[in-house]
């Protein structure tokens, strides 16, 4: 692979590094959704007395979910782009 071909691969590979990272924003922004979501709808279901209020993922008050959450989906996400990464950099030098 010459030095042109690399530059362009780069390129490529930075740009996908970008979109994974606006990818995990729109992500995180679904998750605090979602949370606030089903912490409205067992408010609600609570109130009607039909159900308790039962909720696996700790939320605050405003519904947002634990920033212990958001980190460990932002680690992941961070996980898997490095791992994507490595990839491609160990196929190149497999070539070289």
């Amino acid at each position: 692979m010459n030095v042109p071909q690399e530059e362009v691969l780069i390129q490529a590979i930075n740009e996908q590094t970008k979109a994974q990272k606006e990818q995990t924003k729109a992500i995180m922004a679904l998750v605090e959704s979602n949370q606030s979501l089903i912490v409205l709808l067992a408010s609600s279901l609570a109130e009607n007395e039909e159900v308790e209020e039962t909720s696996h993922i700790p939320v605050y008050l405003s519904g947002k979910p634990k920033e212990q959450h958001i980190d460990q989906v932002r680690t992941a996400a961070q996980q898997a782009s490095e791992a994507g990464f490595r990839q491609v950099q160990g196929a190149l030098n497999e070539r070289r």
